[in-house]
């Protein structure tokens, strides 16, 4: 029988080496690995950011179907809120020189009026309607009222908003009170009742619009919009509300003075943003200025240079807006809600926010 021979030497040193990586091959298989988490985390964030616009989308709905659910149980869409400084829905402001001018004129918004109509009767119910005074916080929030109105509230919170926060009372959606050419003043010969905006504003010459299906004193009803339902925009996305630390931001960013330590901080519950109607609206914008067209950012830092010295405030009152990419989803009056496209023709645009512009052009995505 042969005798068993040793492995050649030569031979288990080839066995030795192939059983580890060179750094070469090592770093081979590091680049390729990166690679492709390169070209897999963008599909993951857009899948991310897809399921974050189909949550958006259902809550706009939700609340377009309280709006809906309201005006079937008290034959009108919610109003904007009331006041009586408003002479009737179709005249101007007349402010502090009008009846009352006072916080305790200003009734419950939109927001807080389709709770019932929501699911949420019993978070209405923590809100004293009596009382009124819905006008923000130079005084004009009862003790009951700015308790639940700074409450966050999820339902009126984007996703895709990083700002809106568990501790954030904010809202990423605004009711239409119109649409429309932003302008400082009435044309001659003109009244709010053609559809134009109404209402100047003290901070600024500005008018706020009346035209569309969540206004001021509103008794709008569906039969009202002469365009059709599906051709009108009732509520829409916005990324433009105040906070208070935007806010108190701001009065640092320029200055301060009177703003300093007196900041009004809208909410989902507000009306206007302040005591008396001062300021703008807190939960209602319009039509106006092209979608995701400022570049105001709501954040805890300054506003954008853009703003200049002028009232940063007016961006949430003329320009709709998310951080989805392209655009903003909008409901619709028939209760349809739609991703709208921020490359929409703006005059079409300015036309599904006004309720009777007599223009039946309608959006195709």
């Amino acid at each position: 029988m042969p005798a068993i021979t040793g492995v050649p030497t030569r031979f288990l040193a080839s066995s030795l080496r192939r059983t580890a990586f060179t750094l070469v091959e090592l770093l081979v298989v590091i680049a390729i690995i990166g690679t492709l988490i390169g070209l897999l985390l963008p599909a993951v964030q857009a899948a991310r950011e897809s399921a974050r616009m189909a949550t958006c989308l259902n809550k706009l709905s939700q609340l377009s179907k309280g709006c809906l659910n309201h005006e079937s149980s008290r034959g009108v869409l919610p109003p904007a809120f009331t006041d009586a400084g408003f002479a009737a829905p179709s005249d101007a402001y007349i402010g502090n020189t009008g009846p009352t001018g006072l916080p305790h004129a200003m009734t419950a918004p939109w927001t807080v009026r389709i709770l019932p109509f929501c699911d949420d009767q019993s978070r209405y119910d923590k809100f004293n309607q009596s009382a009124g005074a819905f006008g923000g916080d130079f005084g004009g929030y009862p003790a009951a009222n700015r308790t639940q109105a700074y409450t966050p509230n999820s339902a009126y919170q984007c996703p895709s908003h990083t700002n809106s926060l568990p501790t954030t009372p904010n809202s990423d959606y605004f009711g239409v009170s119109g649409g429309g050419q932003w302008t400082a003043s009435l044309p001659a010969g003109r009244r709010p009742s053609n559809g134009f905006p109404w209402a100047t504003n003290t901070f600024g010459t500005f008018l706020i619009f009346g035209n569309g299906a969540i206004v001021v004193n509103g008794n709008v009803r569906s039969k009202e919009f002469l365009d059709g339902t599906s051709k009108q925009f009732m509520l829409a996305e916005t990324r433009y509300q105040f906070t208070l630390e935007s806010e108190q931001a701001w009065a640092v960013a320029t200055a301060g003075s009177f703003w300093v330590g007196r900041v009004s901080r809208p909410s989902w519950a507000g009306a206007a943003r302040t005591n008396t109607f001062v300021g703008p609206h807190s939960t209602t914008g319009a039509a106006a200025n092209g979608i995701n067209s400022s570049d105001f950012v709501d954040t805890s830092r300054a506003p954008a240079s853009g703003c200049g010295t002028t009232t940063c405030s007016t961006e949430l009152m003329k320009t709709f807006g998310s951080y989805h990419p392209g655009g903003c989803n909008i409901a619709f009056a028939d209760g349809s809600v739609q991703f709208v496209s921020q490359m929409i023709d703006i005059n079409l645009y300015r036309q599904l926010g006004s309720r009777a512009d007599g223009n039946a052009s309608r959006y195709n995505p």
